[in-house]
């Protein structure tokens, strides 16, 4: 999921992949290093020589995270950095059910943002989480 999102970020114009995160085991090391590609096209230049960060908040310049995290771990991480005031967009399912989380499509329903501010009273969070309806 994370190499997908690499992919439709590259050249986005609104977006520059700034921080990448991962696993302790994976933190400090170039992208290319701590990566097990499996596109079939190569690693975009700009990404390979980029240093992978722990996934701590403080550790993060952006304000967007785009979290293709593993669901043993997500739920965690991507509740503290939607603390930390991040917009979080996650692919896994631990925040899929929550009353509070959008299940967001934006060509279909985006107007669900709007449930964000209750999200954030709820859990005191500066930023949000949204997720997509399923992974497939």
């Amino acid at each position: 999921v994370g190499q997908q999102f690499i992919m439709m970020l590259q050249d986005h114009p609104w977006f520059v992949i700034s921080d990448l995160g991962a696993s302790e085991r994976s933190k400090g090391k170039a992208y290319a290093d701590a990566a097990r590609w499996i596109k079939s096209t190569d690693i975009p230049a700009e990404i390979k020589g980029q240093v992978v960060k722990a996934c701590v908040p403080s550790e993060f310049s952006c304000k967007v995270v785009f979290s293709g995290l593993d669901s043993s771990v997500a739920g965690e991480v991507e509740s503290e950095f939607a603390a930390a005031g991040f917009a979080v967009f996650s692919n896994s399912k631990n925040h899929r059910m929550d009353p509070d989380v959008p299940l967001l499509i934006p060509q279909v329903n985006g107007d669900h943002l709007g449930m964000v501010r209750h999200q954030q009273q709820q859990h005191g969070y500066k930023g949000y989480i949204a997720t997509n309806p399923n992974c497939s």
